[in-house]
């Protein structure tokens, strides 16, 4: 199988991601060629990995060729570093992947925390973030907080310029019930005990359809350490053949175009800036 890897120029950190596919598809006897993703796909291309969603020409063209592809991803659980653990997930990002059903086998997943109960909390995203898919978040934080009047707001960290919060996992501590939209802080509310809601299809969580423990053993085969894609290999190959079938038949995500940051930036700050940011929520 020829698998193309598209990486971004000037050694990009997230490219790591990509680079642990791609050694374990080297390893697995799988033919790899590395290429800029603004490059388009040529010759007989089976596999197409990337990571992040961008809309770049390599993933569009994977996309308009009806060739599988494999978005990477930060990992799953917040408990994982960044720098040395990534998520995987055909034809799409996040909740919006599809993946093929996870073995019985263990693999390594948080401990999770006595359900407990507490307030609300609303959880804001970067509203540049891909997984939002281009809806409107601004709007949805505000019919959000217009629905639950007694909620707490917690806006996305990178988007407040003043103020201060404590750290998320202390917040999960204390908070019963969070909404979100489609933010894998919905898993961690789960893991730390909360109950977790998303109002987006593409969400994580929409795969919470059975116990916590069950929710855990199938997030747990959708990431691995960087060293460690070579045990996952067999299962994520497994899958190929179907999500091959699903691009044909049109199952697959498409990445929105760019946003205008700056005006959406704003648009937050209308909305963020008059809300106090105490300490504690």
């Amino acid at each position: 199988m020829k698998c193309v890897i598209g990486l971004r120029t000037g050694g990009n950190l997230t490219n790591m991601r990509s680079e642990a596919l791609s050694e374990a598809l080297r390893s697995a006897g799988h033919s790899i060629e590395h290429i800029g993703r603004s490059s388009t796909l040529r010759g007989n291309t089976d596999l197409y990995v990337q990571s992040g969603f961008a809309s770049t020409p390599a993933l569009l063209s994977a996309i308009d060729q009806s060739i599988p592809y494999i978005i990477m991803e930060a990992p799953v659980f917040r408990c994982y570093d960044l720098m040395t653990h990534s998520s995987w997930g055909y034809n799409g990002l996040q909740g919006g992947a599809w993946r093929p059903s996870s073995p019985e086998g263990e693999r390594p997943k948080p401990e999770l925390k006595a359900l407990h109960d507490g307030p609300q909390l609303i959880i804001g995203q970067k509203p540049t973030d891909h997984s939002l898919r281009g809806s409107d978040h601004v709007k949805w934080i505000e019919e959000k907080r217009a629905s639950l009047p007694q909620a707490d707001f917690r806006p996305h960290p990178l988007m407040v310029h003043s103020g201060s919060q404590e750290s998320i996992e202390l917040a999960l501590e204390r908070y019963g019930e969070v909404f979100t939209y489609s933010s894998t802080v919905g898993v961690d509310a789960v893991v730390a005990g909360a109950k977790a809601y998303a109002d987006s299809g593409c969400s994580l969580l929409r795969h919470h359809t059975a116990s916590r423990e069950e929710f855990l053993h199938e997030l747990s085969w959708f990431q691995a350490g960087h060293s460690d894609y070579g045990q996952l290999i067999d299962h994520i190959l497994s899958g190929y053949e179907e999500a091959r079938e699903r691009m044909i038949n049109g199952l697959y995500e498409t990445p929105r175009g760019k946003v205008d940051g700056q005006a959406i930036q704003r648009q937050y700050d209308r909305l963020v800036l008059p809300v106090t940011v105490n300490e504690g929520t």
